[in-house]
């Protein structure tokens, strides 16, 4: 089982994109058990997960943060891993996050102390008939308001990006064909990034997008205004290729940095900043704004959740429930046009409001 798990160890080693420092720093004396801990389970546990589950390298990644911390949590208060110590954990847990990460927290260890049973790490699972019930709140999402966006989207009115007298650069150019496509297709940044160039098909215009869980979907790209966007872009991206010939090799990511390597997660952010400032929009927006507010206009509009399941990429349908919201301006229609009262009401000529009221 040691030489095992030291193979794992190596394992883990060579995956690159597992922050090494979060797993694999080199032990002192006083944690050298601790050290143990990790290499004899922990990596073994986190390379099956990305060799036979297949997980993404996130996801790895956070579980590895998350056991790495209550072990490291074990070790500073000399405790058992235990059903009592998993009970202080929680309430340690619950003064410093919030809610939804106190959840995954301890569903990362859920899954691994069962995994150590099932290996013989372990008799039994310190989770077992352990009530974990952590109450979330409903939060509603945040959305970007029409004008805001509208702004965001046509920094220069109609005319789009372009200026009089200055043709856009191949940045300015991804920057627009970026934000257009978050908003009409509702991509997660992480999905946005990891696109490449042969993922968009124009002439049929759609694009293949490759999600959490290694899901695979086809988006419709059903707007006149992200076509062009990508089409503008694409066009002036093409003749550049990447450093060491990596692009021959099929790797082509669609969206490049001012370095000519697949744009980042925080480059994204960056993006939507500079263009928020640029057209003095005071809310602070975020990539996975423009997927609240394009499932919130699809609800709207009266789209099917089952469409918009489909469109977003969730497995459950009650994750789309969770996410979306109708909004204030849907229910004041709603109110104003089939309220109860008004309907019951067999007056021809509807009641106004008083005048002061309209001021």
């Amino acid at each position: 089982m040691f030489d095992e798990a030291e193979r794992a160890v190596q394992a883990v080693r060579g995956m690159g994109e597992v922050d090494r420092a979060c797993l694999l720093h080199p032990p002192s004396d006083s944690d050298r058990q601790l050290y143990e801990v990790l290499t004899d389970s922990v990596a073994l546990y986190l390379a099956r997960c990305r060799g036979e589950k297949r997980l993404d390298q996130k996801t790895v990644k956070a579980y590895c943060c998350d056991i790495e911390q209550f072990l490291v949590w074990l070790e500073e208060g000399i405790r058992e891993f235990s059903r009592a110590s998993m009970r202080e954990y929680m309430v340690y847990l619950n003064a410093r996050y919030a809610a939804s990460t106190v959840r995954r927290k301890l569903a990362s260890l859920r899954a691994w102390s069962t995994w150590m049973r099932r290996e013989d790490f372990m008799a039994a699972s310190p989770f077992d008939d352990l009530d974990v019930s952590i109450r979330q709140p409903l939060l509603l999402p945040r959305t970007i308001g029409p004008r805001d966006l509208r702004h965001m989207l046509e920094p220069n009115g109609a005319a789009g990006i372009s200026k009089e007298g200055h043709a856009p650069t191949m940045l300015e150019l991804r920057d627009q064909a970026v934000l257009e496509l978050l908003i009409a297709t509702g991509i997660r940044v992480s999905e946005l990034c990891a696109l490449n160039l042969d993922s968009v098909d124009l002439s049929a215009r759609q694009i293949r997008i490759f999600g959490k869980g290694s899901k695979e979907r086809i988006v419709m790209l059903g707007s006149n205004h992200t076509v062009i966007a990508l089409s503008d872009y694409i066009r002036v991206r093409k003749p550049i290729g990447q450093p060491g010939g990596r692009e021959g090799m099929g790797l082509r990511p669609l969206f490049l940095s001012r370095s000519k390597e697949r744009i980042t997660d925080q480059a994204v952010r960056k993006i939507i900043l500079k263009r928020a400032k640029e057209v003095e929009v005071e809310a602070h927006v975020t990539p996975h704004m423009f997927r609240h507010t394009f499932a919130t206009t699809l609800l709207e509009q009266d789209v099917d959740i089952r469409y918009i399941q489909q469109l977003l990429g969730h497995s459950s349908v009650k994750t789309t429930e969770r996410y979306t919201h109708v909004s204030s301006a849907k229910l004041r229609t709603i109110m104003e046009q089939h309220n109860p009262r008004d309907v019951l009401s067999s007056s021809d000529t509807p009641l106004q409001p008083p005048s002061e009221m309209l001021n």
